[in-house]
């Protein structure tokens, strides 16, 4: 208490020019309209000046939550999207069987500038990631779990030269093998297409469905340069990514429920 009176006492002039200052303002506001409308107006401004910072402290407290719904429900809508494009050609949906889920995950280190690229993501076997499953973003492939640890997984990059993934040209029964052709960051090389084939530029180029990894119908990018190779007998074709490698931050990982019985039964032959 003798703190409060003696910090009083120290700024006594200032204390009483804000008694007497508020005074002032109550004396003009009951006596005079125009003084009462222009306080009522600046009240108004800062009561809408705190309110507003109040919203906003509130809504920064709360989007880490907001967040964590909002990729929630775009791991149910994309799960859905990608079921939805492999049901599109089934003529009988009774008979349907998809047997892949999404775990949402997110980049927290990107190589794209060497010729075996490499990509972490922040999440590992406690979240059910394991070896051999597919990684996408919402446009396009991104590559295929390699190492996992307890909270982490690397995954060798669709623009690493050891990888290449079956790819399909849409809309056709032609497939091939899609690789990284090292000229540039997004472009990559689809083999094994025959000269024969009725594509061109500006096609697009879908998951094959041929491996564990990917179900089929999944985007990856389009056809950007295409001539036929002289005595070979196949195109050789160049690819632009839907997705550019030096943007990505948001992952999907890919699960195949089925992936041990396939192994099991390529272990037999």
């Amino acid at each position: 208490m003798q703190r409060i009176i003696n910090a009083l006492a120290r700024n006594k002039n200032t204390v009483l020019f804000i008694l007497l200052l508020i005074i002032s303002l109550y004396f003009l506001n009951s006596r005079s309209y125009f003084h009462q409308t222009k306080i009522a107006k600046l009240s108004l401004s800062i009561s809408g000046i705190l309110n507003n910072l109040s919203s906003n402290i509130i809504r920064y407290s709360n989007l880490n939550k907001e967040n964590k719904l909002l990729i929630q429900e775009n791991l149910i809508l994309k799960s859905d999207l990608i079921k939805n494009k492999n049901i599109e050609t089934i003529k009988s949906k009774k008979e349907i069987y998809f047997p892949f889920s999404l775990i949402n995950a997110r980049i927290v280190k990107n190589n794209y500038n060497k010729k075996e690229n490499f990509v972490i993501i922040n999440k590992g076997k406690k979240d059910g990631v394991k070896k051999e499953m597919g990684v996408i973003t919402s446009n396009g492939i991104v590559g295929i779990i390699n190492n996992v640890s307890k909270n982490y997984s690397s995954i060798i990059s669709i623009i690493n030269s050891n990888i290449k993934i079956n790819a399909r040209i849409k809309n056709t029964n032609y497939f091939g093998a899609i690789g990284w052709s090292e000229k540039k960051i997004n472009i990559m090389t689809l083999e094994d297409i025959v000269s024969t084939a009725k594509i061109s530029i500006g096609d697009t180029i879908i998951s094959g469905g041929m491996s564990s990894y990917f179900p089929s119908n999944l985007e990856i990018g389009k056809i950007v340069t295409l001539k036929k190779e002289k005595n070979e007998g196949y195109y050789s074709i160049e690819v632009e990514l839907f997705n550019n490698p030096s943007q990505w931050e948001y992952v999907y990982v890919i699960k195949n429920m089925d992936i041990m019985e396939i192994n099991n039964l390529e272990k037999k032959n």
